[in-house]
């Protein structure tokens, strides 16, 4: 097989000049880089980079600190934290994959229309298929985290799940309204589980719970998601209800209250997705995920729908 030239990867969007390089904490994936024409370095060996380097930061076997931020003061980094999802050597190659042939500029265009459409259309967004009917309002007092030019500049450091979702969140208390509301069904064929770097021993034996219940969801999808004000009210797959068994693995002091409604920008790596990994790249593939958890004192799990449309309706539809 023909390895792919410097030219091709889709990371060129982002830096468009220079050597790219691929720093890892783990050596598969900087022999692996180099099939997609970018130069293995390993983390330890990162102070001998160029001081405004190029930087894609596959982290697979530590999770993001401020001692590793540390070690790029200058240099322009698109991280991808996959020991924050599933560290396995598969599920991390499959990851950088889809990291270079996402198409970045499609990706940020398409994070600019929503934020023009959400913020001057006056009507509710409605997510439909032909099994998913899920109505999204929103309050005046909103703010998405996304990122909206395919450029990264000198000690900038992005998420690369900042390209591929804008994301709207609400923090877990009860005593803040939430900036969204979120009604309806949702079909979803993915889910993902993530921890924080923050995360607590309780947090911990919650999160390990979630991998194995994210493993069997997957595997008895699609998974049926039914909400009303925000709140999670059951979670069906395969004939068995995981309502309980969801609701203990994020936290059952969070009663299934939705943290997140994340808007995928990402389809550019459609068909190339495969929903049975727990890999970030795949939430922003389907047009709309919905997060519960937090990933510290519980497991942070987002179930994606697969496909479908949107449309934003007036008060009289």
């Amino acid at each position: 097989m023909k390895a792919q030239s410097l030219q091709e990867t889709t990371l060129h969007q982002i830096f468009p000049e220079g050597e790219i390089y691929a720093v890892s904490d783990c050596e598969w994936m900087r022999i692996a880089a180099a099939y997609y024409g970018l130069q293995g370095v390993a983390v330890e060996d990162s102070s001998k980079l160029p001081p405004d380097a190029s930087v894609v930061l596959f982290l697979r076997t530590q999770l993001v600190s401020s001692r590793i931020r540390q070690q790029f003061p200058h240099a322009r980094v698109l991280v991808v934290p996959i020991a924050s999802f599933d560290s396995s050597l598969e599920a991390a190659l499959y990851t950088q994959k889809l990291v270079t042939r996402t198409d970045y500029v499609a990706a940020c265009a398409q994070g600019r229309y929503w934020v023009d459409s959400i913020t001057s259309k006056p009507g509710p967004l409605v997510f439909r298929s032909e099994v998913t009917h899920l109505t999204c309002s929103f309050s005046d007092e909103l703010s998405a985290a996304a990122w909206l030019e395919p450029a990264i500049g000198p000690g900038q450091w992005v998420s690369v799940g900042s390209f591929c979702e804008l994301s709207f969140s609400t923090p877990p208390s009860r005593n803040q309204e939430s900036p969204f509301s979120l009604n309806g069904t949702i079909v979803a064929t993915g889910v993902l589980v993530a921890r924080d770097g923050h995360f607590t021993e309780a947090g911990d034996a919650r999160i390990k719970a979630a991998e194995k219940l994210r493993r069997e969801l997957v595997a008895a999808a699609p998974i049926t998601l039914h909400l009303a004000d925000g709140v999670l009210t059951s979670v069906c797959a395969g004939g068995r209800d995981f309502t309980d068994a969801v609701r203990q693995a994020t936290n059952p002091e969070h009663g299934l209250q939705a943290l997140e409604l994340g808007i995928g920008t990402n389809q550019s790596v459609l068909p190339d997705v495969l929903w049975e990994f727990n890999s970030q790249l795949n939430e922003g593939a389907g047009p709309v995920h919905l997060g519960f958890g937090e990933g510290v004192s519980g497991a942070h799990m987002d179930f994606i729908v697969a496909d479908g449309s949107h449309e934003f309706v007036t008060s009289s539809e």
